[in-house]
């Protein structure tokens, strides 16, 4: 990247200085986004964040996506203003840093490709997908070892949480943890139990059931919203953990 962005510039190629600085925006995306997941999982259980932490990955990207538009729009102009004032190009010295920079890009695709399986997993923000229009309000949450469903149960029993993988392992009750936060500031830690297809938690949810719940699994933390409806009991679902 360094070598790019100087070559480009000392010899005349703006080919290799938007190469260079493009290279540079990954690079930084990547920091933002590591530095909005460190400081996100660091204080997820902090107070002051009243919905959580995971807006912060949202902005991180929406800050890397600025970034981004300003600097295609610098290259764009200095690609333009050379139309009208070429600049000569030593291309000699150019074509072996634009090989040498092709090289590296293969070889980091290579070495990027052997981690396939992880593919699809590395989000900074957890995808949270909610079901409204049910009985018992359901969210999915997208982790690092596949996707799990957070519910409130309470279809002809005491509403409960459960937590089940939809997708990936199975969870075990005592690396998962539970804590609802409430508009006033209240907070709740829900202990789990292993139930055969899903976790359980042993105490009853108090109404209303209006709060944002921090889960955390193993050392990941994930935050969601819960919303209280208007619902419409005997809604047919089983009384017995959703099966995988």
């Amino acid at each position: 990247m360094i070598t790019e962005i100087i070559g480009g510039l000392l010899f005349g190629s703006i080919a290799l200085v938007a190469d260079g600085i493009h290279m540079s925006t990954h690079a930084g995306a990547l920091l933002l986004a590591a530095l909005a997941y460190t400081y996100a999982r660091k204080h997820a259980n902090d107070p002051r964040f009243t919905f959580g932490t995971g807006k912060l990955g949202d902005l991180a990207g929406f800050t890397s996506a600025i970034i981004l538009v300003m600097i295609a729009l610098l290259i764009g102009y200095e690609a333009v203003s050379r139309l009208f004032a070429p600049v000569p190009i030593q291309f000699a010295e150019a074509i072996p840093i634009a090989v040498h920079g092709l090289g590296v890009n293969i070889a980091s695709a290579r070495i990027l490709s052997g981690g396939g399986h992880r593919h699809g997993h590395s989000h900074v923000h957890p995808h949270v997908h909610a079901n409204h229009g049910s009985h018992d309000e359901m969210h999915r949450i997208a982790t690092f070892d596949g996707m799990v469903v957070l519910q409130v149960f309470e279809d002809r029993v005491p509403p409960r949480f459960r937590l089940y993988a939809e997708a990936g392992p199975a969870l075990a009750a005592e690396s998962v943890e539970i804590e609802t936060v409430r508009p006033d500031g209240t907070r709740q830690t829900f202990p789990m139990v292993d139930r055969g297809e899903c976790l359980e938690s042993v105490d009853e949810i108090p109404e209303p059931h209006a709060f944002t719940v921090n889960v955390t699994i193993g050392e990941d933390n994930y935050s969601v919203v819960f919303e209280e409806h208007e619902r419409a009991h005997g809604a047919g679902f089983s009384a017995r953990c959703p099966s995988r």
